[in-house]
Order: structure tokens, then sequence, then C-alpha cells
């Protein structure tokens, strides 16, 4: 499952917080965005919502 969906909701409520007067709500919402894509960054892929990568084939063997 992707985690864009969380990404939109922070954006969504930093944009909300801005336009009523409340800066440091919309900081710490823009900081947890961040932290949050560090931490997906750092996550093996199946974490982070993306499909595992197909298992890399042997290799050949030198006759």
């Amino acid at each position: 499952m992707s985690h864009r969906w969380m990404f939109d909701v922070l954006t969504d409520l930093e944009t909300y917080a801005r336009r009523n007067g409340l800066p440091k709500l919309a900081l710490r919402l823009s900081e947890a965005a961040g932290q949050a894509t560090q931490e997906l960054a750092a996550a093996p892929r199946a974490d982070r919502g993306e499909r595992p990568l197909p298992p890399m084939p042997p290799p050949a063997r030198a006759e």
C-alpha cells in the first residue's frame, strides 16, 4: 500500500493551519512530513508500500 495518502493529509492539514493563523502547527506538520520522508526512505521497500524487487538470477558459471 502506498503512503502517498499520508502526505496528502499532512499537506492539507498544513495548508489549513497556515490559512487559519496557526503557524506553529503548520511548522510541526511540515516537520512531520519531513520525518516521514526520512523514515520511509530508510525502510525496506515492502515497508514503504513498494513491491519487493525480484530475486537476482544466479551468476553465470565460467566454463
